[in-house]
């Protein structure tokens, strides 16, 4: 389980702030933490999509695939079941449910990301919540390609998609991903059908589109918003941050580049912070949080090397969450086979880890 300590020593936080400890420790059930947020009551609820079942069974780390679930972490740091998928909420034609980012709209309920994988089946989902419990579950956008983070501006939901159209190197096209906005008043007239984009066409709720290298295959991630409303937008494979500005008439601008620079390997979940007025980024190729100033400048607020996440090391980070004078990051420990990815393996324990902001 312990790797090298020589694996760990890479550069430390260009920011002073503390090592990062473990906020909760994950039960192997709970293999793969993605997206959060807070909760009425200051708790944090967090999606577990489990992407890392098949291979743990292969490892007899899991006796058989341990389904998606939603749990909350308590302001007492205790784990919970939070709400429990139906089979009749799963999606019809996969069998599976994949829940990433989520975020509480206006109405009090959640709206959460799940992923379904290539064939623009991925759904924006609504958990109805009745005197602060979950109770049920059903699909609020349908046709996403990889539907992935959540943000709500007034009455309108933002997510990201990352993967609007796949790269083609035969055809030297790049990667296409997106940000789309839909208002709370087309939700209430029932699931919403994106059309499914072309090189040359996209659904009229498509707000922002971003062309990418391809070298990884994953483009529009995170999305936040500051204090005067603009949007932000990570790319994950470049280790970018765009930013959209809005007119007076509340119409999107063209996305221009916010932040981009070596230290920043990938650019996953990201978050503003009205405190100090800069973004908190989730590094995951680099197991690093990086932090941006509205001047676009980055530092890193921590980064460690290989490890299995003991002791809230930074294992895959994929979430940050803002909570006030902490920074929440959850550790996905994902792996995948890739060169510039940090994590050499997916790994007991499982684990959200918390770094201290001031």
């Amino acid at each position: 389980m312990f790797r090298s300590i020589l694996s760990l020593l890479l550069p430390v936080a260009a920011i002073a702030a503390p090592a990062p400890r473990v906020l909760v420790d994950l039960p192997v059930e709970c293999n793969t933490p993605d997206g959060c947020t807070l909760d009425a009551r200051g708790g944090i609820i967090l999606s577990v999509p489990n992407f890392n079942n098949e291979r743990l069974v292969e490892a007899g780390v899991l006796e058989k695939p341990a389904p998606a679930r939603m749990m909350r972490i308590s302001r007492e740091e205790k784990l919970e079941t939070w709400y429990r998928f139906k089979p009749a909420e799963l999606h019809p034609e996969t069998g599976v449910v994949g829940p990433m980012d989520c975020a509480f709209g206006p109405d009090g309920h959640l709206y959460l990301a799940d992923n379904q994988g290539p064939g623009y089946r991925s759904r924006l989902l609504r958990i109805r919540v009745e005197d602060g419990k979950a109770v049920s579950c059903a699909p609020v956008v349908e046709g996403f390609g990889v539907a992935n983070a959540v943000a709500w501006k007034g009455d309108t939901v933002y997510v990201s998609d990352t993967v609007l159209i796949p790269a083609d190197e035969e055809a030297g096209t790049k990667l296409v991903s997106g940000v789309y906005a839909i208002p709370m008043k087309e939700l209430e007239k029932g699931a919403v059908k994106l059309a499914q984009p072309t090189p040359t066409t996209h659904d009229p709720r498509l707000i922002a589109r971003y062309e990418t290298s391809g070298r990884i295959g994953f483009g529009a991630d995170g999305l936040t918003f500051d204090g005067e409303g603009n949007l932000y937008c990570s790319i994950f494979e470049d280790g970018l941050i765009y930013r959209t500005r809005f007119g007076d008439d509340g119409e999107a601008g063209r996305p221009e580049l916010f932040a981009k620079a070596a230290v920043m390997k990938s650019a996953d979940g990201i978050e503003w912070r009205a405190a100090d007025n800069r973004i908190y980024v989730a590094d995951m190729l680099a197991n690093a949080v990086q932090v941006v100033s509205m001047d676009g400048s980055v530092e890193t607020l921590h980064r460690n090397g290989d490890t299995d996440g003991v002791g809230g090391l930074l294992d895959q980070p994929c979430e940050v969450l803002v909570d006030g004078d902490r920074l929440v990051v959850v550790n996905m420990d994902w792996w995948w086979d890739c060169e510039w990815l940090t994590n050499s393996k997916t790994d007991v324990p499982f684990n959200v880890s918390v770094i201290g902001l001031e």
